[in-house]
């Protein structure tokens, strides 16, 4: 896989996506900085109609059967709206609906549950595709193009999680592969990507109900790592991870964390940008002052 991407053949294309329970509340930001990123590119983004939460952690926890209903609902809906490929923005929902997918197609068993259960078989129509999927298929130089104002040397940690850096056959989906594209991208839009050792460390963010003090020293070493390393802010692929690095730490001092979407709407100069920014819990304004941002 070349590190630039594909050469802008995702330019102009129609997308759905499926939004989740995160990106409708604490993560709204990644959501709109989605869409706002793709309008640069003259995609139309649409959500899929009467999705439902698709029970990751909670479900596939504690029942084996609404872990692959909840998801499998989605992916019917999905196939009634004439939908083939499904964008994802959260690691955790793609995951489940990727692995409901694998799940049906592979066990006939699973499909008679599905269709006892939720009224129809799954046809194997729907294929769940990751959002950074779709920032590779338009390519380094697409990004570079749309930069107003380069981000002049901010020195970014590119932070995977746990969830990202697992084996392909367990999440269907491999981030090493775009890891060189990510710099790259980093690099087009004005900034630097660090070289660090935490970047797929756990945040501790599912156990921050259950073991707090926990997940705080998790995200304590996170944030001094990515000090150490130089960087001026963490920049992150999930709403998960991005409410835990915020929320969660009593030592360290917090950087400030950033989802990729949005460094691209802020290096494109999307008006928007600094609305979304204000609502995050750890101060972004010092840092856009600092480079010459905030204008």
């Amino acid at each position: 896989m070349p590190a630039g991407g594909n050469g802008g053949k995702e330019v102009g294309l129609s997308i759905h996506y499926y939004p989740g329970c995160s990106l409708i509340s604490s993560g709204r930001e990644m959501a709109e900085s989605f869409i706002e990123m793709a309008r640069l590119f003259s995609m139309e983004v649409t959500a899929m109609e009467d999705w439902n939460c698709c029970g990751s952690s909670p479900a596939h926890s504690t029942s084996r059967e609404f872990g692959l209903l909840l998801p499998a609902r989605n992916l019917l809906l999905a196939e009634s709206q004439g939908i083939s490929d499904l964008a994802v923005l959260c690691p955790s929902c793609y995951v489940r609906l990727w692995d409901a997918v694998r799940a049906i197609n592979g066990d006939e068993e699973k499909n008679d549950l599905v269709e006892r259960k939720l009224g129809r078989r799954f046809q194997g129509g729907v294929r769940p595709r990751f959002f950074l999927e779709i920032m590779y298929g338009l390519g380094v130089e697409a990004f570079k193009e749309r930069v107003k104002h380069p981000l002049q040397g901010l020195k970014c940690a590119l932070y995977f999680g746990c969830l990202l850096s697992r084996q392909e056959w367990i999440t269907g989906f491999d981030v090493e592969a775009y890891r060189g594209f990510l710099e790259e991208l980093v690099s087009c839009l004005g900034g630097e990507a660090v070289q660090w050792n935490f970047e797929r460390e756990c945040c501790g963010a599912g156990l921050g109900v259950t073991k707090p003090q926990i997940s705080d020293r998790m995200v304590d070493q996170i944030h001094s790592y990515a000090a150490r390393a130089r960087a001026d802010c963490l920049v992150v692929f999930c709403p998960l991870c991005h409410m835990n690095l915020e929320l969660r730490g009593r030592e360290a001092k917090h950087l400030p964390v950033l989802y990729i979407t949005e460094l691209i709407c802020l290096a494109a100069q999307v008006p928007h940008t600094r609305t979304w920014l204000g609502k995050h819990l750890v101060d972004v304004k010092p840092l856009l002052v600092q480079y010459g941002l905030e204008g």
